[in-house]
């Protein structure tokens, strides 16, 4: 029997190490620069800024993989290369602090009133860790960003983010933002299960440490269209 699971084990570990060593050899996908959208999740001041309430947690992973300025990177070409580029924030108000069924990460959050605003009133947003991260609002308050309602939990399923993909022609997503293993995780789950291609870049993300990033790179291989670097996802978009 030890044996058996031995094998899978190290069958598992093989497999997954071929997904991640593929992750890594993308061939550089075309895109159609009118049907291509940059999604960038929770671009916030709570995650992004030093003195954000969540900052401490991703910060490491961030500096090594220089999240913040490859998701600019991101923004800027898609202003430059006339893309899509939509952001898809997480944020809780007074009107979510009494929830009775809240997950154990959301419960954490809501506790501690991470990524909060007294009201989605976009006045009373600013300065609050809710609020977008400051070097990023040249390129969301422009008028031409698709700014979408507030997610509540990971995904997608609770805003209008794929309406308006939709609505734009949108129907392939190159993805990026915090955190690695939440939130990108489950936009793209929910991205690819209704139907668009999705590419994640791998180093405009982040991740509460090292083995949590490792957890997403895993899923990311298996689940999306390619998996690019900043680098790659650029010339690509180019």
């Amino acid at each position: 029997m030890k044996k058996i699971l031995f094998g899978l084990l190290t069958g598992l570990c093989v497999t997954f190490g071929a997904f991640n060593a593929s992750a890594n050899e993308t061939p550089l996908p075309t895109f159609d620069k009118t049907r291509t959208a940059i999604v960038i999740t929770d671009p916030q001041k709570d995650f992004l800024d030093k003195s954000g309430k969540l900052y401490g947690l991703v910060a490491p992973n961030m500096e090594k993989l220089g999240t913040i300025k490859n998701i600019e990177t991101l923004m800027k070409t898609a202003k430059s290369q006339g893309l899509a580029l939509a952001v898809d924030p997480l944020v809780y108000t007074k009107l979510d602090i009494n929830w009775d069924q809240a997950g154990a990460l959301q419960a954490q959050l809501l506790e501690m009133k991470a990524l909060y605003s007294d009201t989605l009133d976009p006045a009373e947003l600013v300065g609050t860790g809710a609020d977008f991260y400051e070097p990023f609002k040249k390129y969301i308050n422009d008028g031409k960003t698709i700014v979408v309602a507030p997610h509540k939990m990971y995904g997608p399923e609770s805003n209008d983010l794929i309406y308006q993909l939709r609505a734009h022609g949108i129907d392939t997503v190159v993805l990026g933002g915090l955190v690695a293993n939440l939130c990108v995780d489950s936009h793209m789950r929910a991205l690819m299960e209704n139907g668009f291609k999705v590419y994640v870049v791998k180093d405009a993300v982040a991740a509460p440490g090292e083995e949590a990033y490792n957890a997403a790179l895993v899923n990311y291989g298996m689940i999306a269209n390619g998996v690019l670097t900043t680098a790659q996802a650029t010339q690509a978009l180019k």
